[in-house]
């Protein structure tokens, strides 16, 4: 299953590689497919398939198109995906546009929304619940008491 990335240029952390990484092992991604030149998001999952050894295909610009370049290109990224992942910061308009494409296409996709970070790593993600409230309670031996 090949997986088209898409994401604002602004979000390059740990959250990002995460979250590609989540999407890869509960799809069954054996391929990625994303954007040759762009920062961020792109450029996390083109290092991601480097490290992981993971086949990937890049869609470079190409100016035929002018003004319609990017259009073009989000437009084969999106087509040659089964499915597409978009990590946005909210204010991208190319990654917003590229949603807007994606739903018209029928394409199954999966959205995040993640705030611009100043951190390229151990920023993780927000801590909705304590650490460790799964286990059982830990069970201390008693003490005798000396007199």
């Amino acid at each position: 299953m090949k997986l088209s990335v898409h994401g604002s240029r602004t979000l390059n952390d740990e959250r990002v590689k995460i979250l590609l990484m989540e999407e890869i092992e509960t799809f069954g991604i054996t391929e990625i497919v994303t954007h040759a030149e762009p920062e961020g998001v792109c450029k996390v999952a083109r290092d991601l398939c480097k490290e992981k050894a993971i086949p990937l295909k890049l869609h470079f610009l190409n100016f035929k198109y002018l003004r319609g370049a990017f259009e073009h290109r989000s437009l084969d990224v999106l087509n040659d995906g089964d499915r597409a992942i978009f990590i946005h910061d909210g204010k991208s308009k190319g990654t917003a546009n590229e949603l807007i494409l994606a739903k018209k296409m029928n394409v199954p996709y999966t959205f995040h929304e993640l705030e611009k970070t100043e951190y390229k790593s151990s920023v993780g993600f927000e801590i909705t619940q304590d650490w460790g409230a799964e286990l059982a309670p830990l069970e201390l031996p008693e003490i005798p008491k000396l007199v």
